[in-house]
Formats: C-alpha cells, sequence, structure tokens
C-alpha cells in the first residue's frame, strides 16, 4: 500500500511444473496470481502485468480473462520462451517497459544455490525446460523495487532469504531457492498466500471487495484446469489444488471472508476511510 501509488504498475510472476507430468503448469499459481492482480488493480490502482512462460500461458490467460472482467484495465499477460539464454534479455525488457514498483511471485520455481531447479520433492527440472523469471527479482532489487515472493515448499522464489533456516529441517533441503525477495509469505498452498494478501489489502483499504469470492474461486479452479493445467500433487486432471478439492479452496476463501468482514466491523465506520481519502487524491 505504500509502495504503489495508483497508476503504478506491477508485476506478477507465476509458473511451476514441468512435462511430462505437467506440460501446462500445475494450477497453484495462476489462480492466485489473477486474484492478486484483481485486488491491486481494483484497491490500488494498480497496472498489473502476469508473466509466466510459454508453455504456461493458456492457463494464465484464462484466470486472468475471468478476473479482467471486473477490473477498469484488462490484466495483461506475457510470456518468455523457457531456457537460459533468454532470461536476462528478456528480464530486462520488461523492466523496461513497465518500470514496476513492485515484483510479486507467486508459486515460481527458484535455483538452488548450485543453480539447479527442483520440485519440492526433491526432483530436478531438466535443463532448458525454466524460464528463469526468477531474474525478476534479482534485478527488481537492483533497482530497488519492492519484490515479494509467495510459495509453499521452499523451492520457490523468495524464500533465499531464510535458506540457511529453512533448509536445515525442510526434509529436502537442498531444494531450497538461493533467490531472495524482499517479503516472503508462506503458505500451506501457494495461491493461498496470494488470497490473504488480497484480505490484508481488503483490511487495510477498507473494501471488502478485494478479496474475491467463492463462486469465482471455482470457476479459477475449473477454467485454469479447462486450459490444460493439472494439479501438482497428483497430475489429475480434476478441479484439484495440492491434492485439494475445489470445495476446500472456495471453503478457504470463505473462511477469509469472514476474517475480513469481522475486521472492518471491529474498525468500525470509519474503516472506508482509507480507500476514500484514496480515491480523492487520484
Amino acid at each position: 500500500m505504500s509502495r504503489v501509488a495508483y497508476g503504478d504498475h506491477v508485476i506478477v510472476a507465476t509458473g511451476a511444473g514441468v512435462p511430462p507430468k505437467l506440460p501446462q503448469g500445475e494450477t497453484d499459481g495462476p489462480p492466485g496470481a489473477a486474484v492478486l492482480a484483481r485486488a491491486m488493480a481494483l484497491g490500488l490502482g494498480a497496472q498489473v502485468t502476469i508473466v509466466s512462460e510459454e508453455a504456461h500461458s493458456k492457463p494464465v490467460e484464462a484466470c486472468a480473462a475471468l478476473v479482467g472482467s471486473f477490473t477498469a484495465r484488462p490484466i495483461k499477460v506475457e510470456t518468455i520462451p523457457p531456457h537460459s539464454k533468454y532470461g536476462p534479455k528478456a528480464v530486462e525488457a520488461l523492466l523496461a517497459r513497465h518500470q514496476p514498483s513492485a515484483i510479486v511471485f507467486v508459486e515460481l520455481d527458484g535455483p538452488n544455490p548450485d543453480g539447479f531447479f527442483h520440485g519440492v520433492r526433491g526432483d530436478r527440472r531438466p535443463a532448458g525446460t525454466m524460464a528463469h523469471l526468477h531474474l525478476l527479482a534479482e534485478a527488481g532489487h537492483a533497482a530497488k523495487r519492492l519484490t515479494i515472493g509467495i510459495g509453499d515448499g521452499g523451492n520457490e522464489v523468495g524464500f533465499g532469504a531464510v535458506r540457511t533456516a529453512l533448509a536445515a529441517f525442510h526434509p529436502n533441503g537442498f531444494v531450497v531457492t538461493a533467490v531472495e525477495t524482499d517479503v516472503i509469505v508462506s503458505a500451506a498452498i501457494s495461491n493461498w498466500g496470494a488470497y490473504a494478501v488480497c484480505a490484508g489489502l481488503a483490511v487495510g483499504l477498507g473494501s471488502p471487495d478485494l478479496l474475491h469470492d467463492e463462486t469465482l474461486e471455482g470457476e479459477l479452479i475449473r477454467a485454469c484446469v479447462k486450459a490444460g493445467a493439472r494439479d501438482g500433487a497428483t497430475a489429475s486432471t480434476e478441479p484439484l489444488v495440492d491434492g485439494v478439492s475445489e470445495s476446500g479452496h472456495r471453503g478457504f476463501v470463505s473462511l477469509l471472508q469472514s476474517i475480513v468482514a469481522s475486521s472492518s466491523s471491529e474498525l468500525g465506520p470509519d474503516s472506508s476511510s482509507r480507500q476514500r481519502s484514496r480515491e480523492v487524491t487520484q
């Protein structure tokens, strides 16, 4: 809220999973990225672009299209090809084009200190299959942009900031990424971490509608699957995210809505004043 002004650009990077089990990525990531993009567009007036690798584009685009109908501006989606040789130039071009105030990562694999990408269970990603979007974190840090990493397994961008402590008790400590972000949000499921950030924005700005509802949650999961994404835990084409059914995710969103409503009520009738003040300054 303090780092993103009205009209600023924000980049949200997402995408995990490789062939053969997850050829178009997994269902954890695109919904969270889309919902967070929606909240920042509506609540902060940000211009948000979601970035993923080419193979994951269809699920990401499907989720962005669903939430885009709620925003004044469409949520843009851009992709870059896999392989390390494309990463530096693509990241440089993204930053030059958008000049983002913040860069957020939702379920995006980052390399370990040896430069290898892994799944949380320890499987090494084949060489040349990753888009190297993690370089956005390093470039963003160098440019003094806010960077936020949202993940669930330690192998995602952001956890490098606590790598030593995390690797000490992680069952597969070698998978923990070396890529750091300014802020880390750790959750049981990465989408849930993104939704929690939306809930925080909803309370902080006095605007409960910034958190999506359980109906949209179900639509996002099904759209993601229909576009080719699979469950990351089972590689199933059923509407699952990390092995949890659609009803479980709908329930989690409903719980967050209750928390937001309760928090807003405790803050009293002036809780929306921050949002009104922001609109006036715009």
